[in-house]
């Protein structure tokens, strides 16, 4: 697994913490995870929980 620029395994493991309040679905769960990150890197977000979190309700639609 590529992570984006600049993260780590920590960032991950806090986005797929993050992501997994917010989807049942276990199957896509790293794959839902490196899409939020990429999307927060690449608008210019960092990965810290507060970035992380907006960009996941986001994307749930929550």
């Amino acid at each position: 697994m590529k992570l984006p620029y600049g993260a780590n395994e920590d960032n991950f493991k806090k986005c797929k913490k993050i992501v997994s309040e917010f989807t049942n679905d276990n199957k896509n769960l790293d794959e839902a995870t490196l899409e939020i990150m990429n999307i927060a890197y690449s608008t210019g977000g960092d990965y810290s929980d507060e970035i992380l979190l907006e960009y996941v309700k986001a994307y749930f639609n929550w």
